[in-house]
């Protein structure tokens, strides 16, 4: 009985808890991502819904789906609308971090064009000035070549780090035919590693103790 009262003692005192790694992703598609569409009055408008991509766009990042409002991404498809030109739609994610942020990306494609913004901070503006032929001549456009890229250390300053965090994607209708956006990023926090308190010293110290003795009479 001793036996085991001691070998019971020495186990939870050496117990200690952590928590893994964590990596939160957010991508475009008619699950995880909201529009105002609706607020904008815009004809035609619903529930953000995955679309066919416009044969000249570059292919979906990640795990992400071009999406829209509307079937507004190929031209050829039944229903295809066209959004009038000077449309802004605004798309939006919400998501939690907790812990340090380690590591981050994100990555945003529009047609025509887009800005990003972050907890309420634009961190980056769209190109109204044009041209447009092929979506936007510069970022954000809907080709690899005008693809918005944004490092850990331009979207950091405006994280919430311990909660709730939205992004805001603005997509201008401004060169006519389809319209659509797609975005994916990730974010990885740092494992949060419990430290013993004294009193847990102590109890880890008499474990160690308490296996010693049991060596010893064995």
């Amino acid at each position: 009985m001793m036996k085991r009262l001691a070998l019971l003692f020495a186990i939870s005192g050496m117990l200690l808890t952590a928590k893994a790694d964590s990596v939160t992703q957010i991508f475009s598609s008619a699950s995880t991502t909201a529009n105002n569409s609706v607020a904008e009055g815009v004809s035609n408008a619903g529930a953000t819904e995955n679309i066919d991509t416009n044969p000249a766009w570059s292919g979906p990042l990640g795990n992400s789906s071009w999406v829209s409002f509307a079937s507004t991404g190929k031209p050829s498809d039944p229903g295809f609308y066209v959004v009038p030109n000077g449309t802004a739609v605004t798309f939006a994610e919400t998501f939690n971090l907790n812990g340090t942020v380690t590591a981050g990306f994100l990555d945003v494609l529009a047609d025509d064009t887009a800005s990003v913004v972050l907890n309420g901070q634009q961190i980056y503006g769209p190109d109204l000035a044009g041209p447009y032929p092929t979506c936007s001549a510069t970022a954000i456009g809907c080709l690899n070549s005008t693809e918005g890229i944004f490092t850990l250390a331009q979207l950091l300053p405006y994280l919430n780090t311990n909660g709730a965090n939205t992004i805001d994607f603005v997509v201008y209708q401004e060169g006519g035919s389809s319209y659509g956006l797609d975005y994916s990023g990730s974010f990885s926090t740092a494992a949060a590693t419990a430290t013993p308190e004294p009193a847990t010293v102590l109890l880890l110290g008499a474990g160690a103790l308490a296996l010693a003795f049991l060596k010893f009479r064995s």
